[in-house]
């Protein structure tokens, strides 16, 4: 057969390059999702906003960057941007950000060593290291020119916690780093050594696991003599020396064969991993080779505290009630699980701090409220479960209100925040019923206690799970009930119990054309427009699942009617 000259596979290499570079854009790959920022959408930003958004643009979805970019002027965009970074903000109830501190570094780092002299200012490493930080392995390609291929170098980044390699190749030899188009994807580049690593070992930091020679040699060392030679003493000795492994100097292109008929392999040896089954694996290896394109889709961008954070669960509602007029109680109640026992039973006190904040629609902080708990454990053996309750309360006009809620587990050293968003109720003018609290106990008071409503003790119960066999205390409010010429409200409520479900219904339908599994209702009356209503539901008729309390009160005497719906499960 003809042979083909090393030029002429490496016009055909450069060729077929050329070919993908038409297919995909230079430093693309397929996947990534992109979001135009055009150079006149630049000329209109300052230079301190343009070198914000060219780490940010990486966190955007593309109406969050055409919204920022249209608005007038740098001033509302920085406004817009600072709200951004506070809804983002993973432990929102702190003075710290740790989102923006970690992505204002990176984008520093990548500004610094990924330097490219044109915007965002890095080539494609330092978007990936925008992304998704520092590698776990950060490896050499070497370039090389054979009679079978031509490659670029490049580098090989690893990452333990998305399990990805992520392929560059220095293309045009110019310092500007692109995405590889390798058909295999990343998993050309990795030798036997690494792919072992990768299958076996990755519990532990590349860094420290891997010998520096392996970092430098994975793309399959050269077997001349002086190169085994190193590598045998090496072996003797318990590891390389720098003069030993001078891979500057490595002969890339010596003793290529003119005919293609010449298959041997000269590091055939090297290509051969001591373990053989690890090339039945192989499979594994270019899956996390390719895995980048799913990881840039699902998760565009990662931060330590998502994979390092302890957290600690708990359970809450956020229940209104009116408060006066214009003014809501809004209550967040909450709910710790304690479980102690085995290795917990030594723990004789529990330290837990709850936290809420509120703000407004720009993250202004509006109100801050604390709690702490300390729970002491009885000395009698056993395991035990418990869940601690606990409620914070603030006073807020009718609006719109973002609320942040966390709770540190002091003893532990483990704590959870989540956020939310609030409308607040309109209880005024109308009859109306407010939500529908779910409790653990209601009882009649019989000392001052941080559950008390008037005459009763409520003790909420967010989690709004309940055993079967067991009743389900729930309260609410009526309000703007109408009265009688002598001072007197009467109404009706009634209340049923449906299953649970996730079809869209109207919500109109829910009460009048469901057909209940526990239905009842009953008359009242009071000398007062606003009147409180407690029942206990009985799950006799219930199973295993979740359900729907509809409630409606209807108002005798002005004829109106006020309907309310709140979900509860039932456990065996």
């Amino acid at each position: 057969m003809n042979a083909l000259k090393p030029f002429q596979i490496f016009c055909l290499l450069t060729g077929s390059f050329l070919v993908l570079s038409m297919i995909f854009p230079a430093g693309g790959i397929p996947g990534t999702p992109k979001t135009k920022i055009l150079p006149e959408d630049l000329e209109r930003l300052s230079p301190a906003l343009q070198d914000e958004l060219a780490g940010l643009q990486y966190l955007l979805n593309p109406f969050q960057v055409r919204h920022l970019l249209k608005l007038q002027n740098d001033s509302l965009r920085m406004e817009w941007i600072e709200t951004y970074w506070k809804s983002q903000d993973p432990t929102p109830i702190t003075p710290y950000n740790e989102k923006r501190i970690e992505h204002t570094v990176r984008a520093r780092l990548a500004r610094q060593f990924f330097k490219l002299n044109r915007w965002p200012g890095w080539d494609k490493r330092g978007e990936v290291f925008i992304r998704y930080g520092p590698p776990d392995y950060r490896g050499k390609i070497w370039g090389e020119i054979t009679a079978r291929k031509m490659r670029p170098p490049g580098e090989l980044w690893f990452y333990k916690r998305h399990n990805m390699l992520v392929s560059f190749q220095n293309f045009g030899l110019k310092g500007e780093y692109i995405y590889s188009l390798n058909p295999l994807g990343a998993a050309q580049d990795a030798s036997p050594e690494l792919i072992e690593y990768l299958l076996y070992d990755t519990d532990q930091s590349i860094t420290s696991k891997i010998p520096q020679y392996l970092l430098e040699f994975y793309a399959s060392p050269m077997s001349d003599e002086d190169i085994e030679r190193a590598i045998r003493n090496r072996d003797a000795i318990g590891g390389p020396t720098t003069t030993e492994l001078n891979l500057e100097n490595r002969p890339r292109i010596r003793d290529i064969p003119e005919s293609i008929d010449d298959i041997m392999d000269r590091d055939y040896k090297s290509a051969v991993p001591k373990d053989v089954s690890l090339m039945f694996h192989r499979d594994e290896v270019e899956e996390i080779a390719n895995n980048f394109e799913k990881v840039l889709e699902e998760t565009p961008s990662s931060y330590p505290f998502n994979f390092a954070h302890k957290p600690f669960p708990f359970y809450f509602s956020i229940d209104q009630f009116k408060g006066g007029e214009g003014i809501n109680r809004v209550e967040v109640n909450i709910e710790v699980p304690i479980v102690a026992g085995g290795e917990d039973a030594s723990q004789k006190e529990e330290s837990f701090k709850a936290t809420a904040v509120v703000w407004n629609t720009q993250y202004k902080e509006l109100s801050r409220s604390e709690m702490k708990l300390v729970l002491k454990k009885e000395d009698a053996a056993g395991e035990w479960m418990k869940l601690i309750p606990t409620q914070l309360v603030f006073s807020l006009e009718e609006g719109y209100y973002r609320i942040g809620i966390a709770v540190e587990a002091e003893t532990r050293e483990r704590s959870t925040t989540y956020r939310t968003s609030v409308s607040s109720e309109k209880f005024g003018g109308r009859l109306a019923i407010s939500d529908i609290l779910f409790a653990s106990k209601i009882e009649r008071l019989t000392e001052p206690s941080l559950w008390s409503r008037g005459a009763l003790q409520i003790i909420p119960h967010p989690l709004r799970a309940y055993k079967k066999s067991f009743s389900v205390p729930v309260y609410f409010e009526t309000y703007n009930l109408g009265l009688d010429e002598r001072g007197v409200s009467s109404f009706t409520v009634q209340y049923k119990v449906v299953p649970h479900t996730k079809k869209k219904r109207r919500f109109w339908d829910r009460f009048e054309k469901e057909t209940p599994v526990v239905s009842s209702s009953f008359q009242a009356s009071g000398y007062s427009p606003d009147e409180t209503q407690f029942f206990r539901l009985g799950t006799d008729n219930l199973w295993e699942g979740t359900f729907d309390l509809l409630v409606t009160v209807s108002d005798e005497i002005n004829r109106t009617t006020a309907y309310r719906k709140a979900t509860f499960t039932i456990i065996e």
